[in-house]
């Protein structure tokens, strides 16, 4: 079914972003939690800012026990790092 109704990886990208940003402006734990777990789901800067300024850590905390996908639309510079068990 996921193929029918989003052929192209962008279009599924941008699907489950949107969901992601729904469920995060209802305060929809279950519904976060089922995003997350989505291979195409990905994270913006200001996503991960949204977080922290909401002070949403059983989020927080879930987002780096599962190694979720950042998303960089331009290099300016930054390397991403991924430090396991720091």
């Amino acid at each position: 079914m996921s193929l029918v109704m989003y052929p192209d990886l962008l279009n599924r990208r941008d699907f489950v972003h949107d969901c992601w940003i729904i469920a995060k402006e209802t305060d929809n734990q279950e519904l976060k939690i089922a995003i997350t777990a989505d291979p195409f789901f990905y994270l913006t800067r200001e996503d991960l800012f949204n977080l922290l300024v909401t002070h949403d850590d059983a989020m927080i905390t879930h987002i780096l026990n599962n190694d979720c996908n950042l998303l960089l639309k331009d290099d300016i510079g930054y390397k991403l790092i991924a430090i396991k068990h720091a």
